[in-house]
């Protein structure tokens, strides 16, 4: 039995990427959507973006990102199919595994242009109030964002997939990727086990008392104690109901309870096969965190396991390029004699990008999308030597807390607690704990330092004309959660007008696509060419049995035509 299709003659179709739009800052809008039907290749995409900034009124000292990605979103990777095979039964209009409806293959609803659809409106699409719509690319751009969100933090809420407003943008946090909200204690430390004996230790200084049990009379005198020994405590105090304690002196002497566990006796070891279980277990741990965005345990143990997961590639989006740019700015005077002194700003900037996939059996869509964000400053970030910690201890002023070679090469736990003030010293709770990070994580120092008039004490101080000049997006006592990685709090005041989206795109290219795609002949406009043609064909045919006539002359010859 042969599973292979068919041979099919292979053909080729061009899908143009070309539009215009304009961006928010601080959001990721889409900017071209292409579909790919099934068994569909692109075999080549070149694709060119140009943006430009609106005006400023003066040249900024941060660095604006603009950050271009493209993601094939297969349709087996949409939420509602479960694996390929229900993409398969829903193509075909089979009802899934435990029989019941039919699972659509395309999600429909009627468009209602008094509902706000910000996806569709930067893509450029139109629709008539009552026309029935597919969501299949309000589906791939939720599922784009989910797919991203899990990778940065697993406490990040996911999005609904047919939501239809504008997802927030993800910050570039590059220097502080090393500061994470929690990290794995027993990865980095490792666990021994212990191998004991006697699994049930025996516990000395408390016993049953021999004479008097359940009496309650006496201090001292034999007990039996667990392990099945009877003991004569020198100096007991009662416990009630025939139970002793052992005591190092009478209680009224300032005596203390001698209750210990026995553990010398019972052969407690380490074995070296321990150590090592414990060694290859943390280098394991290791490589299962590059499988923490799947969400099944079993599909990670199926990998852990070194088995092939074929159309697990195909059920999440694939990121098929990734470009970063920075705006370049050029300012410009006013040329009338009364404004000469006037100028303002204009940025602009181009990305260009390649994309290919091999066949896509399932089909999906391509899509672009864009992320406009200005660097992030942390101005008020602690300074190591500025913010140099008290030393715990009867003298505060030493150079303990400086890095140490011996004693941070020995300490087997490299790991810190970053505390609040750390990223900003104005913080309402500084000793709190923002992150951990690795040991001395301080030192290495990547802290913007803004001073003179540009000078800001606090992030809610007002509006200064000379501030201007940096486009500063600040969250007030920053924590390490959703407005740390997203940008929820964009501002624009840096722009000549502010209520507008400050950015624009222009979209140029071409995608060949390879597929099985079946198109119609070139079509030529009708003047009967054909129909006086059939004029001179003899459209008779022969009458089996009849008698042939000789004389029949040829159809059209002498016939005056």
């Amino acid at each position: 039995m042969s599973t292979q299709p068919i041979t099919v003659e292979r053909s080729y179709r061009i899908h143009t990427a070309r539009g215009i739009t304009s961006l928010p800052a601080g959001k990721m809008v889409p900017i071209a959507a292409m579909p790919l039907l099934r068994e569909d290749a692109v075999r080549s995409g070149r694709m060119r973006f140009s943006f430009e900034m609106m005006e400023t009124a003066e040249i900024l000292m941060n660095a604006v990102y603009v950050s271009v990605k493209a993601y094939l979103v297969p349709w087996s990777a949409f939420t509602r199919f479960d694996s390929v095979d229900a993409v398969n039964r829903a193509y075909e209009g089979v009802e899934q595994y435990a029989g019941g409806p039919v699972q659509p293959f395309v999600q429909r609803e009627t468009f209602n242009s008094a509902t706000a659809d910000d996806i569709k409106v930067y893509l450029g699409l139109h629709a008539k109030t009552g026309d029935t719509v597919t969501t299949a690319y309000h589906e791939a751009y939720n599922e784009i964002w989910n797919f991203r969100a899990k990778n940065r933090s697993p406490d990040l809420a996911l999005r609904a997939l047919t939501a239809k407003n504008l997802a927030p943008a993800f910050w570039r946090h590059e220097q502080f990727r090393h500061i994470v909200p929690n990290f794995d204690q027993a990865l980095v430390d490792g666990n021994v086990a212990l191998n004991v004996v006697n699994t049930q230790l025996p516990v000395k200084g408390l016993g049953l008392k021999v004479s008097g049990a359940g009496t309650g009379i006496g201090s001292s005198g034999v007990v039996r104690e667990a392990g099945g020994t009877t003991p004569t405590y020198a100096v007991a105090e009662n416990a009630g109901s025939g139970f002793a304690i052992k005591m190092s002196a009478a209680p009224n002497a300032g005596g203390v309870p001698q209750v210990f566990a026995e553990m010398a006796a019972n052969g407690i070891t380490v074995s070296l096969s321990n150590i090592e279980l414990a060694k290859k277990t943390a280098a394991f741990a290791e490589l299962r965190t590059q499988y923490n965005e799947l969400d099944d345990d079993y599909l990670i143990n199926m990998l852990m396991d070194g088995l092939t997961i074929p159309e697990q590639a195909l059920r999440q989006p694939i990121l098929l390029g990734e470009e970063t740019t920075i705006f370049g700015m050029s300012k410009r005077y006013a040329s009338d004699a009364a404004n000469l002194t006037e100028s303002v700003v204009n940025g602009a900037t181009q990305i260009e990008m390649s994309v290919a996939t091999p066949r896509i059996p399932t089909g999906g869509i391509i899509m672009v999308v864009a992320e406009i964000t200005p660097e992030q400053l942390f101005e008020r970030q602690a300074d190591p030597l500025y913010h140099y910690p008290v030393v715990p201890g009867v003298n505060a002023h030493t150079g303990a807390n400086f890095p140490h070679y011996l004693r941070d090469t020995l300490d087997p736990e490299k790991v810190e607690a970053v505390p609040n003030r750390y990223m900003d010293v104005q913080h309402a709770t500084p000793t709190g704990v923002f992150g951990y990070a690795p040991l001395n994580y301080r030192w290495n120092v990547n802290t913007p330092r803004i001073g003179g008039k540009f000078y800001r004490p606090g992030a809610t101080d007002p509006f200064d004309e000379d501030r201007q000049r940096l486009w500063a997006v600040e969250t007030v006592n920053p924590t390490l959660g959703t407005d740390f990685y997203l940008c929820t709090n964009m501002n624009t005041s840096v722009f000549v007008v502010t209520n507008q989206d400050p950015f624009e795109c222009v979209t140029q290219g071409d995608l060949l696509i390879e597929g099985n795609t079946v198109f119609g002949p070139r079509l030529k406009e009708s003047v009967d060419d054909y129909a006086k043609v059939l004029t001179h064909v003899d459209q008779a045919r022969l009458v089996k049995g009849a008698t042939p006539a000789d004389d029949v002359p040829a159809v059209g010859i002498n016939q005056g035509d």
